[in-house]
């Protein structure tokens, strides 16, 4: 399917229709919250998209090449000037060939995107001398002016997608492609439902186009699913990599086909080799990844949307605020994986290292974690510490442990990094035991807390972050024996970690378990 097919269809042409109509007049409550991204917070009734982007802010700096001079940026016009020298920088890099100069300037694009966990795919691609072969090959496939196919992005081109790649495969585009994370995901799903919503009311019923998004960090909700409406499928677990990347060229292809109909963001000006559309488009994408922050921004104080179909199912929460990883005997999964990198695999992924288990089940641990590999295999993930793209050297620094294999663990920073998406949630959950432990002298009280700042939801998966908190905290050396903060704990978990901090300590007494769940 074309662009042209794709946006024939009834219900994306009548979607088009309904943002060229509704978009210029939106009703937008943004409700931001205070985080070093955005300092402060946002509290702002507004109308209109373009009124949006006034209230635009995402506080955040990169290392210029050469220098390391920091350059900063918060509201849109910073914003927009930052990424276009992002841009530039990585496709002069490609266009030159040169490797490490592109992994640069790709680690900066991540580090302004608050995100990480791409850098070791990135680092591997470098290594084999094929990232900058990797993005000129994908760049065509996501031009918004080209003619290809939805096909043409399928599972053998699309290596790895996430909110990391996104932005880089954004930046990296000079026709307007968008980055496509969870806000912009939330606030397209959203805006839909509503389209499908006043069409129902006319007696025009449209199927769900799923736009796909993801869990927030916080108690945000950015599923329609958790207003009572349709749901919208979720990254990394219902939506593959190719579908994702399949959603940005949608997503260019819709914005654009509105701005084509409109004069929005019509302001914009061209920059280096981007034209005035694509201005335009990184402009509109700017604005739903506000509106995106929390779906309740599309509500009032006279309450939410209406459910598109009556009878539909009750609101529900979609997990959001939730920080509870699989429970796993951390240290013995990352040191039997070690042993099966050791033996030089050719596949070093999940599965492959599966049938290793099960094919060599001595020592006794390697029986307990082929048996229950569904949950122990949580921290070789790639939004956890990604063990399948790293070298044998970096996995043996990160199964040994202590400072330095936290440092290579977290991709070579010293400090926690919080993006704005849930992910890192070992180190996450070894923060919240160490301020846990140290906040609460007894049990109870420690999973109530928990429980109240809705980290958890029952007592035993309070316990399960405690438990995988606690073996994460003491392996990298961050708690002691008795599971207080140590030294490299304060200075790990810094500024970014404040939004978890300040949640978990803003009880003002002290309860009990009893006190929090009756």
């Amino acid at each position: 399917m074309n662009r042209e097919e794709f946006l024939a269809q009834p219900g994306v042409q009548g979607f088009v229709t309904s943002l060229v109509r509704r978009l210029p007049e939106l009703p937008v409550r943004l409700r931001v919250a205070h985080s070093k991204y955005v300092p402060g917070g946002i509290d702002a009734q507004v109308f209109g998209i373009e009124a949006v982007l006034a209230r635009y802010h995402w506080r955040a700096s990169w290392r210029r090449p050469g220098s390391g001079e920091q350059v900063e940026s918060g509201d849109w016009a910073s914003t927009r000037a930052s990424l276009a020298q992002l841009g530039a920088w990585l496709r002069a890099s490609v266009a030159q060939g040169d490797e490490l100069e592109a992994e640069a300037a790709a680690r900066e694009i991540l580090r302004w995107g608050g995100v990480r966990s791409a850098i070791p795919f990135i680092e591997r691609k470098v290594r084999n001398n094929q990232w900058c072969a990797y993005l000129r090959e994908l760049a065509p496939l996501f031009a918004l002016d080209a003619d290809q196919t939805l096909d043409t992005l399928n599972a053998l081109n699309v290596q790895r997608f996430d909110s990391g790649m996104t932005k880089i495969h954004a930046l990296f585009d000079t026709t307007g492609s968008p980055i496509y994370d969870s806000r912009v995901g939330a606030a397209l799903a959203m805006l839909y439902e509503m389209f499908r919503r006043d069409a129902a009311l006319d007696g025009v019923r449209h199927d769900a186009l799923g736009f796909p998004s993801g869990a927030a960090r916080g108690r945000q909700i950015r599923n329609p699913a958790g207003l009572g409406l349709t749901a919208s499928p979720q990254f990394y677990s219902q939506v593959s990599l190719e579908d994702w990347a399949r959603w940005q060229l949608k997503t260019g292809w819709i914005i654009r086909a509105v701005l084509e109909q409109t004069t929005l963001f019509a302001g914009e000006s061209a920059s280096g080799a981007a034209s005035q559309m694509a201005a335009r488009c990184h402009a509109f994408e700017a604005a739903l990844f506000m509106i995106g922050y929390d779906l309740k921004s599309f509500g009032d104080d006279d309450g939410l949307p209406a459910q598109p179909d009556a009878g539909g199912p009750p609101p529900a929460p979609d997990g959001s605020g939730n920080y509870v990883p699989a429970g796993h005997p951390f240290g013995n999964v990352l040191s039997a994986y070690r042993a099966y990198r050791e033996t030089s695999p050719l596949d070093p992924r999940a599965h492959a290292f599966h049938v290793w288990l099960q094919a060599n089940p001595h020592p006794d641990t390697h029986v307990a974690i082929a048996n229950n590999f569904t949950n122990y295999q949580y921290p070789l993930g790639e939004r956890e510490f990604n063990l399948a793209e790293r070298t044998l050297e970096q996995v043996r620094a990160i199964e040994e442990g202590q400072e330095s294999g936290l440092l290579v663990a977290n991709n070579g920073e010293p400090e926690f990094v919080a993006g704005d998406e849930r992910e890192q949630v070992c180190l996450v959950c070894a923060g919240l035991a160490g301020y846990c432990y140290e906040l609460e002298s007894k049990a109870d009280a420690r999973t109530g807390r928990l429980i109240a700042v809705g980290f958890a939801g029952t007592p035993h998966s309070a316990n399960t972050l405690l438990s995988v908190g606690r073996a994460v905290g003491t392996h990298f050396g961050l708690l002691d024996s008795e599971f207080l903060p140590t030294d490299l704990f304060r200075r790990f978990f810094g500024d970014g970690f404040d939004d978890f901090r300040e949640r978990l300590v803003s009880i003002g007494k002290k309860r009990t378990h009893d006190e929090y769940t009756r």
